[in-house]
């Protein structure tokens, strides 16, 4: 396993930020997604379809299921066509079918545009656009997977592998999630080219956007709107579903509060699972210590960013862990799970603190001592800002694309 106090070291981007294309060199990419949903994974699309655009190359994106008009547009206004096979994935026709017919459509999509290139987001079915692009003759075939592999099978295992010797190359959005499907990672290097089929490279964040936004709050005034003042404020951002890890949280504020009666749990965010956590906070006794807000856009996650005093990041398993460099841009000291690739984001003791997955006792002790000690949490959030620009930033990802692109496909 990677040491994760490499984070202080080595930075995001790949080390070779190459020319941008010639006219004559106009290379064409279909990135292969099945939603465009409001989504880290389809956000991070978003970052590529851009970086790519802004390259130079002629970018198309293909939804096989649901798509929000919204999202959607946020692609076509990158500069990015887009198209929607509309599939239903709740129709009664069987599984096999159902693959066969997106095998066929996305064949015959890839066939009609002709790209250089198709970059599959590999979620669920992964391997039918692989194969797809394989046999509409695609010359190269890139893939990113975002979600590690102790949440799935040995069957999904063995199916990525084989994905994985299908494309010309693999990426993976952290050394953690590259390690679980593979046994060994590599950060992206232009050097290891020919030597490797997979690599990690780095999600990102729109660092400026977050440190500007929480940097212009009215700090005050938003603790007013949400009745929280001048306590201790411990926020949470994330889909409420059961891997984010709330339920943890809420066990461990309800100790913290014993040791900083004024503490309160600012919750952004909404999900499957907030019915059954709201009566978790009741039954807890910290209703009256505890702020719903739902879920919030880009602009107003800065402001609410701001008014915390340190981000929980309670997550059984994560990936990647956009929400950490969020708060991080935003100067906020991180409570994290020592899981995936929050391992890799926040430097424990530097930018925040890693704790066990699960264990609501160190989560507790965590946040109270950084409540305890906020000169000590002021220094580890203006670290943590730096540290994001440095190694998470849309500028980071954009030269490593452009290295990846410049490798594979020119």
């Amino acid at each position: 396993m990677h040491d994760p106090s490499e984070a202080l070291n080595r930075p995001a981007g790949g080390k070779v930020h190459p020319r941008k294309l010639t006219e004559q060199e106009h290379k064409r990419v279909a990135i292969l997604i099945p939603v465009l949903l409001r989504g880290g994974t389809e956000a991070q699309t978003l970052h590529l379809a851009r970086a790519l655009v802004a390259d130079g190359y002629a970018v198309s994106v293909c939804c096989y299921y649901d798509a929000d008009p919204v999202i959607v547009a946020e692609f076509e206004a990158a500069g990015a066509s887009a198209e929607r096979l509309a599939l239903d994935r709740s129709v009664s026709s069987p599984g096999p079918l159902r693959l066969a017919r997106l095998g066929w459509l996305l064949c015959q999509y890839l066939r009609k545009i002709r790209p250089d290139i198709a970059h599959v987001q590999y979620m669920a079915p992964g391997l039918v656009p692989i194969m797809a692009a394989r046999l509409a003759g695609v010359r190269t075939i890139l893939a990113t997977v975002h979600q590690p592999g102790m949440v799935y099978g040995a069957r999904a295992r063995s199916l990525l592998r084989v994905a994985s010797r299908l494309c010309s190359a693999f990426f993976c959005v952290s050394r953690a999630v590259e390690e679980s499907w593979f046994g060994d990672s590599a950060v992206f290097d232009p050097a290891d080219v020919g030597r490797r089929r997979h690599f990690t490279l780095y999600n990102c964040v729109d660092i400026e956007r977050f440190t500007q936004g929480a940097i212009q709050a009215d700090v005050q005034a938003t603790r007013s709107e949400l009745g929280l003042g001048g306590r201790s404020v411990v926020g949470v951002v994330g889909r409420l579903r059961q891997e984010k890890g709330h339920a943890v949280l809420l066990e461990a504020f309800s100790s913290v509060v014993r040791s900083i009666p004024d503490a309160a749990l600012l919750v952004v965010g909404d999900g499957p699972d907030r019915g059954d956590l709201e009566a978790r906070v009741q039954a807890l006794g910290i209703g009256d210590r505890t702020v719903w807000v739902g879920e919030r856009n880009p602009a107003e996650l800065s402001r609410l960013y701001a008014a915390m005093d340190l981000v929980a990041v309670p997550s059984l398993f994560e990936g990647f862990g956009l929400v950490a460099v969020e708060a991080m841009a935003a100067g906020k000291p991180v409570v994290a799970s020592a899981t995936g690739g929050l391992m890799e984001i926040v430097v424990d003791g530097v930018t925040g603190t890693l704790v066990p997955a699960g264990n609501r006792a160190a989560l507790a002790e965590a946040i109270v001592s950084l409540l305890k000690d906020p000169a000590g949490a002021a220094a580890m959030g203006r670290d943590a800002r730096r540290i994001a620009k440095e190694r998470f930033s849309l500028e980071a990802f954009a030269c490593t694309v452009s290295s990846v692109y410049w490798c594979y496909a020119v």
